[in-house]
């Protein structure tokens, strides 16, 4: 068994392991009366807002590669947003979606030698958003009461995070010749400086808007918690999601919900048929997706680049 294959095992097997265990603990009969009893009109609101955020993401990068100097349109950008997004979630594909935004947007005249800077634009993408998130965390942090402990080391971590992002440009213009391929991006001129503070209040309102998607969900079947709750449920399981230990978040992320909703005293079969719902919706918000993959040549072409 290869490295590749042993750790997807392992996913597998976490991925697997984490939903048994949720199955277990809640009653799928009550699950499942909640979501067939939903109100589209949720659902609508639901994945109106998911669709939004993901326009303001295709944004936000579009933002960060016209920094880096990607000569390619915003709309081909968002365009390719929505494809990453749709072939994370439906392709059976051996690479990431943001492997594949990163490699289609190195792609096309005037673009040679742009692969560096096109993975830069996915790696500081998500960073960006990660920075966001952990500001609205703390936001949220505030009405409740934590562990003097928890609040030390999460105030190191963001003042580590802002504080880096202060001095980088700084650090940039002095790393080793050794580094210098990263060296070479652009990230102390004032170009991209302005275009990463710029993205940083759209990283802020998609964050906010995903949480309010999952509250549009969580009234649909009945998850009651305070705005901030759901902030620090959605938050925190967001972040332990993008560690690769499960199948694009799955067990993680619906063990996360009921873990959060058991600890703010919310009904756990609640907080199960919302992460269904939420499924569905992501589902849904990434059909725009297919669209740009049928007008590029379908997965045939999609191979290809994967393959080159």
């Amino acid at each position: 068994m290869s490295r590749s294959q042993l750790l997807l095992s392992i996913k597998i097997i976490l991925t697997g392991a984490l939903l048994y265990g949720v199955v277990r603990y809640v009653d799928l009969q009550q699950v499942w009366q909640r979501m067939a009893g939903v109100n589209p009109v949720w659902l609508l609101a639901a994945c109106g807002g998911m669709l939004l955020g993901y326009a303001l993401c295709g944004l936000r990068w579009a933002w960060i590669a016209e920094g880096l100097d990607i000569p390619v349109s915003r709309r081909r950008k968002i365009d390719l947003y929505f494809l990453g997004m749709f072939a994370s979630l439906f392709l059976p594909s051996t690479i990431g979606g943001d492997v594949v935004r990163g490699l289609l947007l190195a792609k096309g005249e005037g673009r040679r030698q742009m692969g560096l800077r096109a993975a830069a634009s996915v790696i500081l993408d998500r960073i960006n958003g990660m920075c966001a998130l952990v500001l609205l965390l703390t936001a949220c942090m505030l009405f409740f009461s934590w562990p003097w402990l928890w609040w030390l080391s999460w105030l190191g971590l963001v003042v580590a995070m802002w504080g880096g992002m202060l001095i980088y440009p700084w650090l940039h213009a002095r790393l080793p010749q050794r580094m210098q391929s990263i060296k070479a991006l652009p990230l102390q001129q004032p170009s991209f400086q302005r275009m990463w503070w710029r993205s940083l209040p759209v990283s802020l309102l998609f964050q906010m808007l995903i949480v309010q998607v999952h509250m549009f969900l969580g009234m649909a079947v009945g998850l009651e918690m305070s705005w901030a709750a759901y902030s620090i449920m959605v938050g925190l399981v967001a972040l332990v999601a993008t560690l690769p230990i499960s199948l694009n978040g799955f067990g993680v992320r619906e063990a996360g919900y009921v873990g959060f909703a058991t600890y703010f005293g919310a009904n756990a079969d609640a907080a199960t048929a919302m992460a269904a719902l939420w499924v569905i919706v992501l589902a849904i918000a990434a059909l725009p997706g297919a669209w740009v993959l049928w007008r590029m040549g379908g997965i045939r072409e999609l191979r290809k680049v994967e393959e080159s």
